[in-house]
């Protein structure tokens, strides 16, 4: 029984873990997009 609790535990900080990983992910990408939208405002200014 005591397995069972400790792998119940494990498969909950495994998915915790995983979850934290995709919403770094999630905001690396959401930044990086930031500055490739600014740099397309700035390209687009300069051909106006």
């Amino acid at each position: 029984m005591v397995y069972m609790v400790i792998a119940y535990a494990l498969v909950w900080a495994g998915l915790f873990a995983y979850l934290a990983f995709i919403a770094l992910r999630i905001r690396a990408v959401r930044t990086e997009l930031a500055a490739v939208e600014e740099l397309v405002r700035e390209h687009e200014a300069r051909q106006e």
